[in-house]
């Protein structure tokens, strides 16, 4: 399988899960009206607090909109090639996985993904780009503390910003 179609299926992974959310969202919303405003008054019992129902089933729907959105947001900048599709992979998928099992089976499948090379393979054209145009140096170009030698590394003139 090529890194473009594991780039698409990590992004219908997130669209999975964030259906599979929508799909428990809805349940639960249909189980607590017909649970709570299905039931008859009785005589006797006290009234129901409807109003307490509706306002936590509001503050779920936020709750569950707010796990879910992160995953969306994710897959459709994978979708568009977006160049910050990798840190949006990365924070849906620390979203989904706490939601087992589609959750958990898509941060797997995109950490996987944003971890290894193949996210390169279809990312790294673009951003390259950006690289040299600003005069920034890769990886290759990179000395650490104990391989700097003052007289080679100094004799280079600064890039020229302007």
């Amino acid at each position: 399988m090529t890194s473009e179609q594991h780039n698409r299926y990590v992004a219908y992974s997130f669209f999975a899960y964030a259906g599979f959310q929508s799909f428990w969202l809805l349940f639960m919303i249909l189980w607590f009206s017909l649970f709570f405003w299905g039931v008859p008054q009785q005589p006797g019992n006290p009234e129901f607090p409807a109003g307490f129902v509706a306002l936590m089933m509001g503050i779920m729907s936020v709750f569950f909109a707010l796990f879910t959105l992160p995953a969306v947001i994710a897959g459709w900048a994978m979708l568009k090639r977006k160049p910050w599709a990798r840190v949006a992979g990365i924070v849906g998928a620390v979203f989904c996985a706490m939601s087992a099992p589609i959750g958990t089976a898509a941060c797997v499948y995109s950490l996987w993904f944003w971890t290894s090379d193949r996210w390169k393979e279809v990312y790294e054209g673009d951003s390259s780009a950006d690289r040299s145009i600003l005069g920034l140096s890769g990886a290759e170009e990179f000395h650490s503390a104990d391989t700097f030698n003052p007289e080679k590394d100094w004799s280079r003139e600064p890039p020229d910003w302007r």
